[in-house]
């Protein structure tokens, strides 16, 4: 028997990706579902179900904190920013100045395996092939619609850390993408 302590870390879906280049990370990019830097979304279901964002920044200062707590959790929830996709899409198309080219895409369609192709990911697919690709789109296509991702804990790494103000959805991507 052991003394040592382990907790899960939940931290939703990293934002980084639709702030890239814009806002630092430690993560490349990676087009999916809102393709900023060319004007298009595929927005998996009716983009009305909230999701949980978290920069990977926050992610590491929440976590870093933890350490000095007296008990973790089994499982260690943070909590950057919850919004729909659809909220998402507003933020990003303020931020650019401009109306998106946007297509909703069903469960039907993503359990199929069938997303619709943002501009973006062409480029990827040299490196990641298309099939594969459209596999795991389609698979966190699901599990957002499904509401997998509309996680609300009891009790978050944010409440027992008040102080660290984490990163929101529509600031990130307005230090990204704002036009002036």
């Amino acid at each position: 028997m052991t003394d040592l302590e382990t907790t899960r870390v939940v931290n939703g879906f990293f934002m980084d990706y639709w702030g890239y280049p814009g806002v630092e990370s430690r993560m490349g990019p990676m087009t999916l579902f809102i393709d900023v830097a060319n004007n298009a979304a595929a927005i998996p279901g009716t983009g009305d179900v909230a999701g949980i964002f978290s920069h990977t920044a926050d992610v590491a200062k929440l976590v870093a904190a933890s350490l000095d707590l007296q008990k973790w959790d089994p499982v260690s929830y943070l909590i950057g920013d919850k919004v729909t996709w659809n909220e998402f899409l507003g933020f990003a198309e303020n931020a650019k100045g401009t109306k998106f080219q946007v297509a909703y895409d069903g469960v039907d369609k993503l359990r199929r395996g069938e997303p619709t192709e943002l501009p973006g990911q062409v480029q990827i697919y040299e490196y990641f092939p298309k099939e594969m690709f459209q596999g795991i789109a389609s698979v966190f296509g699901l599990w957002f619609a499904e509401g997998l991702f509309d996680i609300t804990p009891e009790r978050s790494l944010n409440d027992s850390f008040p102080e660290i103000k984490t990163l929101k959805v529509e600031d990130m991507l307005n230090k990204a993408w704002k036009t002036v």
